[in-house]
């Protein structure tokens, strides 16, 4: 774990490492840095969908996984996602059972998705354990990445 009193847009910028991670062991381009309670850098991952033979092994859904073994708890309140990507139904509603308190994300992926549902428009139907959701850090080097290695995964 490292303390981080780093400005959002330098969090976004590991997460977009492991968007690159992603794609050079066969995976989608997409990355999740996590932030516990203290502000610390506590798990990094990314999409592992055909590493794992999964279609849910999405950053995020790994994250919440590995997290919640290691902590022995089914809550993350009080922690913080940044992703390359705005996160698919599939992820956020994973965050939003695991109680993450904060999602922050860089490109919007609303228009391309296999649901075209906004990261947002489903964050504000979460009644019982609300998520903050919020997209723009480092929105192009976001984009650009993402079409970028999408043209190699």
């Amino acid at each position: 774990m490292c303390k981080s009193n780093m400005q959002p847009e330098e969090i976004m910028k590991l997460a977009l490492e492991e968007a690159q991670k992603a794609v050079d062991e066969g995976n989608a381009p997409f990355g999740v840095v996590v932030l516990n309670r203290e502000g610390e850098i506590i798990w990094k991952d990314h999409d592992r969908v055909n590493e794992c033979t999964d279609p849910t092994a999405h950053g995020e859904i790994n994250a919440i996984r590995h997290l919640c073994k290691q902590l022995n708890t089914l809550s993350l309140e009080g922690f913080t996602f940044y992703t390359t990507s705005e996160p698919c139904p599939t992820c956020l509603t994973g965050m939003i059972k695991a109680r993450v308190s904060k999602n922050f994300y860089g490109a919007k992926t609303e228009a391309t998705a296999s649901l075209p549902i906004s990261a947002e428009e489903l964050a504000s139907k979460a009644k019982k354990y609300p998520i903050e959701v919020k997209g723009g850090i480092l929105t192009e080097e976001c984009l650009e990445q993402r079409t970028r290695l999408l043209q190699h995964a």
